[in-house]
């Protein structure tokens, strides 16, 4: 496995999903007088300095390390970075960049291939970020079809939804779902496979995974269902507080 200091672990906490609204509602910075939540949010010129110079940065590094699986991974990540944040839509990017991270990327498989998963998966996300859909989705199969893993799984499983290509998204759960050995990762791929589904209940968008995975899946959604009620009422009762001071 690569180990990058930029991102987090495969494992995404299995309660991202339920608890996004709460997460975002007392984080989110708050708009200053005059403005919008927009403009509050909305990136600097100087910010995006600092994101080409970072990417830079991790390019000179790949560049001056052939084969280099981490340094491929995080020049790669770091490019994404520029189309995932709108960089791209106010700025001019080298059209080349994306051609020298994809080489670094299949240099590094070539040189660690069991570490081919990791950087197909890495690939696939920045060939979709930078909207070249075809290659993208091929390097996240190509990953799937090496490892099932969820960085690969998830902007797969979203491109299957989108299409609503009920068949291909059936396929890819079946895959994914028996190598996800924590409960946290099988509750990961169940909810977003019952997400792509487009079925109301659990019972009609899981039916492909058996009665044990469903129940386990309806039990684990219950208690972060009470968690997130929890949480919501903690949140009220705090502004409450607040507001009598």
């Amino acid at each position: 496995m690569i180990i990058r200091r930029h991102h987090r672990r495969l494992g995404i906490a299995a309660a991202t999903t339920i608890f996004a609204s709460v997460a975002l509602f007392a984080c989110h910075p708050k708009p200053k007088p005059g403005e919008t939540p927009g403009q509050a949010a909305a990136p600097t010129g100087a910010n995006d300095q600092k994101i080409v110079e970072l990417m830079e940065k991790m390019r000179a590094r790949a560049l001056k390390t052939p084969g280099g699986a981490s340094e491929a991974s995080d020049f790669a990540f770091n490019l994404t970075q520029l189309y995932t944040q709108g960089v791209t839509k106010r700025r001019q990017i080298s059209p080349s960049l994306l051609d020298e991270a994809v080489k670094c990327l299949d240099e590094a498989m070539a040189a660690k291939p069991d570490d081919a998963a990791d950087l197909l998966a890495r690939k696939g996300e920045m060939l979709l970020a930078a909207e070249k859909t075809e290659a993208g989705v091929g390097a996240l199969r190509e990953s799937i079809s090496d490892r099932p893993n969820l960085r690969a799984f998830k902007p797969l499983v979203k491109h299957y939804e989108a299409g609503k290509l009920a068949a291909e998204t059936e396929a890819l759960c079946k895959r994914t779902l028996p190598a996800m050995k924590s409960d946290e990762n099988r509750y990961v791929v169940l909810d977003e496979c019952l997400k792509a589904s487009g079925a109301a209940t659990p019972e009609a968008g899981l039916r492909w995974a058996g009665a044990k995975e469903l129940s386990f899946y309806k039990a684990r959604r219950k208690q972060l269902e009470a968690r997130l009620e929890a949480t919501r009422q903690a949140h009220a009762k705090d502004e409450a507080g607040e507001a009598k001071k």
